[in-house]
């Protein structure tokens, strides 16, 4: 049995879209085939305005990747200060007790004798007296002699006695200018010869490998351990291959009004 059709079958809708879009290629390939150079300017300008909006669009996106970067470089210089702060005020702490067994000590002896150490007065010190020196109020007679170690307290020396007199005694403190010291680092053990650069100040060029830090003790080589000085700050940046060490004495030499002499 035969039904009848209800339409023809015709030609694909699709068809024309596709010839149409074949049609295009081939134009498009025949002209970058025989006018290239021109076919090529034609691309950039066409593409040129493309990247413009793209680089426009992508620069705010660098910056605040720059941001970010920049931000995390703070925090971590931040950390390193803190750190820092934390050290100079234990630093501090320790100084105070030191103060405070320094006044002890004075209470103790008085002016009466001791078996190792002469309580003196201070009659002159920096800045009335030049280059990191102190006058003392007691000289030969009380025991004084040239040499003697100087102390802050028990266990901080200063100095050591350059000049005396029967009543008076001339101290130069580790940081004159015309002081130069074996001092040991007393976390390494290291030995250096370290000069006095003035105002309470010393001053070590290393090279940079060398195992100093900032926070670093230093002290004076002998039987009793006395600390003399801290580092304070490590300067390493110069392109060459030493580092420069500053030290700084325990001591606040414009404030001694009153020392130990050993004898």
């Amino acid at each position: 049995m035969n039904y009848p059709l209800k339409s023809k079958p015709g030609k694909s809708p699709n068809r024309n879209k596709i010839i149409l879009i074949a049609v295009v290629f081939l134009i498009l390939l025949g002209t970058s085939f025989f006018f290239a150079p021109s076919a090529r300017s034609g691309g950039r300008s066409v593409l040129t305005p493309l990247w413009s909006v793209r680089t426009a669009v992508l620069r705010p996106f660098s910056a605040i990747g720059q941001f970010f970067s920049f931000k995390t470089t703070l925090i971590e210089k931040n950390k390193v200060l803190e750190e820092e702060n934390a050290t100079l005020r234990l630093k501090s702490f320790d100084y105070d007790i030191l103060l405070q067994e320094n006044e002890s000590l004075k209470s103790s002896l008085g002016r009466k004798e001791n078996e190792s150490f002469l309580f003196a007065k201070v009659l002159s010190k920096p800045p009335v007296s030049p280059y990191d020196t102190l006058v003392l109020d007691i000289g030969s007679e009380d025991g004084v002699m040239l040499g003697s170690k100087v102390y802050l307290s028990s266990n901080v020396i200063i100095g050591l006695v350059k000049n005396v007199t029967p009543k008076t005694a001339l101290v130069e403190l580790f940081s004159s200018s015309s002081q130069e010291n074996q001092l040991t680092v007393l976390r390494t053990g290291s030995s250096f010869l370290i000069a006095g650069k003035g105002g309470g100040n010393l001053q070590l060029e290393v090279p940079k490998d060398t195992d100093i830090v900032w926070g670093d003790v230093f002290v004076y080589p002998d039987l009793k351990t006395s600390v003399l000085g801290t580092v304070y700050y490590v300067d390493a940046t110069s392109q060459g291959s030493f580092k420069t060490i500053h030290i700084r004495l325990f001591a606040n030499i414009f404030e001694i009004n009153s020392v130990f002499v050993a004898r």
